[in-house]
């Protein structure tokens, strides 16, 4: 559609000299009156004339050249200039771009020479990624892909949580246990086999002892110090928890179809903090609050925390140096840090300081928040080690897919890849489907359904695609040659022109998604895509037609629907099966 709009804006600056942007078109309150719309408005007060004029005038003057570029219809409705196009063009258009540029359908090339960073998932060492982490994971992984379809390099972060006072007590944790299991190869053996699950018992076990014994947070502290100082035996006890970890989440990832090209940490920078402190105090200027040193920066009633009164660092001095540091190393267009909503102060700091300082780059980065996901009623404290653990939702997930498949398909050929493809499509459908500065209230019920905006009902649609594909190339053989020409009757069947109408709106969605980090518009188009093909379906009998042309026609319309309905899942982050 965005091609469309483009040919009627450049076909009103030809005639008027006047120019609108692309964000100057309106959607038609339903597809009776129009495709889309050009409000005149904008037009109306550069020629000081009334709107509905300036509009009748338009549709007069533009009939004739948009006619040729495709238009059937150009009609004055009120203050707007309403356009239809012609379904043959249009469907000769969408089908050549499917043809010639499949993978990057949707894409216009905004993004070509640019770079962008994007930062998340961010999951703390030595703890299983949480439930929690699935909206940054998903939103972040989404936005890659976007981007990548916009021609962007991408570069994706993955910012773990690996320094703090928290390192201090699990170095605590695993020297208490080696007096219990007998040494520390013991300990780093048990560690290495029973993994995340482990290092979370240690650190449950040592923070409810804590509560006991006020001493073990003065040794703790003191144990991030060491570590700070560069301690060896601190330093290698760090490594392996580390090491462990990131084997893990990789695993995990890998389930999830989700890449990072850097498993940077907090710890990366840990050298460069004194010198990023004293550019703060030199350029901003610092002072000393009950022991710990702050920063008084315009416009912020809180004064910004950068160490602590025992000399530890904090995240916002950390991400000072990050910031610096992807800038030298990417020289990036965008610097995205997906994290959720309730960090939107410390980025307002961050950005704030980073201005202060003087960084070039400060503009281009940009704080992508999110609500909250819930997921029932628990609530998640890992040091109480009371958590719902990502992977288990997952599991969850393709249990529930794969007992809805042994109900509806029991002979179904790979039914547990199927149930996986369901399980954790529903999860991140049901997710992204939404805006993303909305708080998300999950439900298996909801999100596994095959009849509402789910990702099920998009991967069925995608698999009866399959499906009727093979029971109409067995049905063409039976027909003679046809002329080659997609039939004009049908190609303006109401059901064939919605299905089209919906592939067009494709760029138009993929084009928002990207300027408003916003996947739920892919969701939406996607799901467009499958409600107007199942349209078609139950409106135009596929295997009665003797008519060669009508079912080549059919049979192209089922071939792009299921290449947008598997490319929109995949800008989603989610697979689509052959069999259902």
């Amino acid at each position: 559609m965005r091609a469309s709009i483009d040919r009627v804006h450049a076909a009103i600056k030809a005639h008027l000299q006047l120019s609108l942007d692309a964000t100057d078109w309106a959607p038609t309150p339903n597809k009776q009156l129009g495709d889309f719309a050009i409000p005149c408005f904008k037009l109306a007060k550069a020629l000081g004339k009334a709107p509905p004029l300036v509009a009748t005038e338009l549709a007069t003057a533009l009939s004739a050249p948009l006619k040729a570029q495709g238009f059937s219809e150009v009609r004055a409705v009120g203050p707007y200039v309403n356009v239809f196009r012609e379904a043959a063009s249009l469907y000769q258009e969408l089908r050549d771009e499917l043809k010639n540029n499949p993978t990057q359908f949707g894409g216009r090339g905004l993004g070509k020479g640019k770079t962008v960073v994007i930062d998340f998932s961010s999951p703390n060492v030595a703890k299983e990624i949480g439930l929690h982490h699935l909206r940054s994971t998903a939103i972040g992984n989404s936005l890659s892909r976007l981007f990548r379809l916009q021609g962007f390099k991408v570069e994706n972060i993955n910012y773990l949580g690996d320094w703090g006072t928290s390192f201090g007590k699990l170095i605590e944790a695993f020297k208490a246990e080696i007096p219990l299991i007998g040494s520390a190869a013991a300990v780093e053996k048990k560690l290495l086999a029973e993994g995340l699950p482990y290092m979370l018992d240690l650190y449950v076990r040592y923070n409810r002892a804590e509560k006991e014994n006020p001493a073990l947070s003065e040794a703790a502290k003191a144990a991030f110090q060491k570590l700070e100082s560069g301690d060896a035996e601190s330093r290698k006890i760090w490594q392996l928890f580390r090491d462990a970890s990131i084997r893990e989440f990789k695993q995990l990832y890998a389930r999830l179809g989700v890449d990072f090209d850097h498993f940077d940490g907090e710890s990366l920078y840990e050298t460069r903090l004194n010198a990023a402190v004293q550019e703060v105090t030199d350029k901003v200027g610092t002072r000393i609050s009950e022991g710990a040193l702050v920063c008084e920066l315009v416009g912020h009633k809180v004064p910004i925390l950068l160490r602590k009164d025992d000399g530890a660092s904090l995240y916002i001095t950390r991400d000072i140096v990050a910031a610096e540091d992807r800038w030298q190393r990417f020289h990036f267009d965008h610097s995205l840090y997906v994290v959720a909503v309730q960090q939107k102060l410390h980025f307002q700091q961050l950005f704030d300081l980073l201005r202060a300082l003087g960084k070039p780059f400060v503009d281009r980065c940009e704080h992508v928040s999110f609500g909250m996901l819930s997921f029932g009623s628990k609530t998640m404290k890992s040091r109480e080690g009371n958590m719902i653990f990502l992977k288990d939702a997952l599991d969850e997930g393709k249990a529930k897919a794969l007992e809805i498949i042994r109900q509806k398909n029991p002979d179904l050929a790979d039914a547990d890849d199927v149930a996986e493809m369901i399980g954790m499509g529903a999860i991140i459908f049901f997710d992204l489907s939404q805006n993303r500065s909305h708080d998300v209230k999950f439900d298996w019920d909801s999100a596994l359904s095959f009849e509402g905006d789910t990702s099920p009902f998009v991967q069925y649609t995608h698999a009866r695609c399959t499906s009727l594909l093979e029971k109409t190339s067995s049905h063409r053989k039976t027909l003679t040659n046809g002329s080659g020409e997609a039939p004009p009757a049908l190609l303006a069947h109401e059901a064939v022109r919605g299905l089209l109408l919906a592939w067009d709106s494709f760029d138009l969605a993929a084009e928002k998604a990207y300027v408003h980090r916003d996947p739920s518009q892919i969701a939406s188009v996607t799901l467009d895509i499958a409600k107007a093909f199942n349209q078609l379906y139950h409106k135009v009998r596929f295997l009665d037609t003797s008519d060669a042309d009508e079912l080549d026609l059919l049979m192209e319309l089922t071939r792009g629907t299921k290449h947008l309905l598997k490319h929109g899942l995949a800008l989603l982050g989610i697979r689509a099966p052959e069999r259902m």
